[in-house]
């Protein structure tokens, strides 16, 4: 009896290949993506476009997308735009601090994120109330012309310590860290900034700078900051500020 002969095989790489290797490059080019939206860095983006390219050249009809100079020279120029209006805003504020010896109650963060300035509670309001005093309106008006001058959008965040607290007006420190940005927004509102750039949101107790352990520690938690948004973030809409800052700076 003779033996059985192979199949002959058909020439060429087997037909699922094709799809596995479509799949591989629709991921690559998936992942790419994530990461020119995540870095901002001149030779990340170049390395990321110049990959993005290559990777659409072998799309479904060989379609392709060209990436010419002027495109990436144009988005390293809104690059630097940000950067520079960051670095704009950070200083502006640290000298209207150092001009309103404010140095001790203001805290100015310039990170990939934005800006954050951080104002102690005491400087806008008394323990317990959302009536912003007569003696920050000062403050809140160089704020107001900053943002007006800024393409950022901003967040008003309130904060509180961890110290409950129950009154005829709050009945928790939600209400009352919300009741704040609210306030504070409303003002900036009232200095003709466009209502679309903001947004207020409080967090009570529950985002702390430092550890609730002390009176000096709880009265660094007790604060509202004003959080300038770079557009990237903004119109990826990712988690804007949190506890790890690269530069954080005082309002020296």
């Amino acid at each position: 009896m003779g033996e059985k002969k192979c199949p002959e095989c058909k020439p060429g790489a087997p037909l699922w290949m094709a799809t596995f290797t479509d799949m591989n490059q629709l991921l690559l080019t998936f992942f790419i993506l994530l990461l020119s939206m995540a870095s901002m860095d001149k030779r990340k983006i170049k390395v990321a476009l110049g990959s993005l390219q290559g990777s659409l050249g072998v799309l479904k009809e060989g379609s392709q997308t060209e990436l010419t100079n002027n495109d990436i020279m144009s988005r390293l120029s809104f690059v630097q735009n940000v950067k520079n209006m960051k670095q704009k805003i950070s200083q502006s504020m640290k000298e209207y601090a150092k001009q309103a010896q404010l140095q001790q109650n203001i805290t100015i963060s310039e990170s990939k994120k934005g800006v954050s300035v951080r104002i102690m509670d005491s400087t806008l309001f008394d323990a317990g109330s959302a009536e912003i005093k007569p003696d920050a309106y000062p403050l809140l008006d160089k704020l107001a012309a900053v943002i007006a001058e800024s393409p950022f959008d901003v967040m008003v965040e309130g904060h509180t310590d961890d110290i409950p607290i129950n009154t005829a007006m709050f009945s928790s420190n939600w209400e009352l860290s919300t009741a704040r940005a609210v306030a504070v927004v409303k003002y900036f509102i009232n200095k003709d900034v466009e209502p679309m750039k903001l947004s207020a949101a409080g967090y009570a107790e529950n985002h702390p700078v430092t550890p609730n352990i002390s009176p000096e520690s709880r009265a660094k938690n007790r604060r509202v900051e004003i959080n300038f948004i770079s557009p990237e973030l903004a119109e990826a809409n990712k988690n804007l500020f949190d506890a790890e800052e690269e530069n954080t700076q005082g309002g020296q």
